[in-house]
């Protein structure tokens, strides 16, 4: 058996020079805060509570919206019956259906006000957000929101509902905003943080 050669620098207690020690990794990258540092809520998040929020005015407002379908399509299946060669008079059709949407569309308005609006205007939470854990308050102040914000939020969300893309962008728009808002937080000012 042969021994190494001899010719190796015995180890040192340092650094070869050129060389330092290794780097450490960087600092993370910091969450988005609100007024007051609450951190903003993520588009995951506010996605859940919207779903859970949608699931939840889904089972309050379809049945009335089918009991009123029921009670105006029975009058106009009595009118097809009745008439003489099958059709009834136009203006059942037309008064018939033309309730029909006046109410289920009323019925859709004053429910998904009193759910966003009043309801949220308690807590600054409707049940998703609860759930999720988030609270809508103002954007300057940190405080809950105003009665006025509220329904800009409201309205805005659902005018953009009626224009499909606007929908879509408005809810898209928390993706790459600083504050993490969606448009119809801009136009209300308010913010959706973590609570």
């Amino acid at each position: 058996m042969t021994s190494p050669p001899s010719n190796y620098p015995a180890p040192q207690g340092y650094l070869p020079p050129g060389y330092g020690p290794p780097g450490g990794y960087a600092p993370p990258v910091p969450r988005p805060t609100g007024p007051g540092g609450v951190p903003l809520a993520e588009f995951g998040e506010r996605l859940l509570a919207y779903l859970l929020d949608g699931l939840i005015l889904a089972a309050i407002l379809i049945p009335p919206a089918v009991a009123v379908m029921v009670a105006l399509l029975v009058p106009y299946a009595h009118a097809v019956d009745s008439a003489a060669n099958g059709q009834p008079h136009v203006a059942v059709i037309v008064g018939s259906f033309f309730w029909m949407f006046v109410l289920i569309f009323g019925l859709q308005f004053l429910g998904t006000y009193l759910y966003q609006v009043t309801y949220q205007l308690r807590a600054g939470q409707t049940v998703g957000k609860r759930v999720m854990r988030l609270k809508v308050v103002d954007a300057g102040s940190g405080a809950s929101m105003a009665a006025a914000a509220a329904r800009k939020r409201w309205i805005i969300h659902l005018l953009f509902g009626f224009v499909g893309p606007l929908a879509y962008l408005d809810g898209l728009w928390q993706l790459w905003d600083p504050q993490k808002q969606t448009l119809h937080d801009k136009v209300a000012r308010t913010v959706v943080v973590r609570v």
